[in-house]
């Protein structure tokens, strides 16, 4: 009877809580999104971007992902899947960032006749949670390009394309009518 091995058994619990991590970050994302895009009674587009800022760039998104990444890969070997857990995290940080930013800008436009304070709050607070954004997307970054990802990759087929070749027999068009007979005249 041999012995388990012990990386063996880390492995799968490690792979587990990254899975986790990086499902409730997507989950709480696409809720933030949901009440983002939701109209509410006696609330502004406006005000609502200002609300969504603050979820969508909530310490839950800025987190999670980062950590699943650094889970997935701590110790001598990464989890099997780790490369994909990494892209995903990317993929998180990419949406937290466009809509964060977004946000942050139309919510700009909801503060009027409020202390300058509050708005002094939200711009040094919005851009603060952007910075720590940017900053954790560029740790998964290196940790994927680290693991073998690569951009160029992505914007390449994996299996060439066929070549194209125009059909053997088909009408061409734009060119001489092939031989054959004409509609309404002689037959030749």
């Amino acid at each position: 009877m041999t012995t388990p091995n012990p990386r063996g058994l880390l492995a799968a619990p490690r792979q587990l809580a990254a899975w986790a991590l990086i499902g409730y970050a997507g989950l709480h994302l696409f809720i933030a999104f949901l009440n983002w895009v939701a109209p509410r009674q006696f609330q502004t587009f406006a005000e609502r971007s200002a609300s969504a800022c603050g979820t969508l760039t909530s310490l839950v998104e800025l987190a999670l992902p980062v950590v699943a990444v650094l889970i997935a890969t701590w110790g001598d070997a990464p989890v099997a899947q780790a490369r994909l857990i990494a892209t995903i995290a990317l993929v998180e940080y990419v949406v937290v960032l466009f809509l964060g930013a977004l946000t942050f800008l139309i919510g700009l436009a909801g503060f009027v006749n409020v202390n300058g304070l509050d708005v002094l709050g939200y711009l040094l607070l919005g851009l603060g949670r952007l910075g720590l954004a940017l900053i954790a997307g560029l740790v998964a970054y290196q940790t994927w390009t680290r693991l073998g990802g690569s951009l160029a990759a992505l914007t390449r087929p994996s299996t060439p394309w066929p070549p194209s070749e125009p059909p053997a027999s088909g009408p061409t068009y734009g060119g001489p009518p092939a031989s054959g007979p004409t509609y309404g005249g002689p037959a030749a």
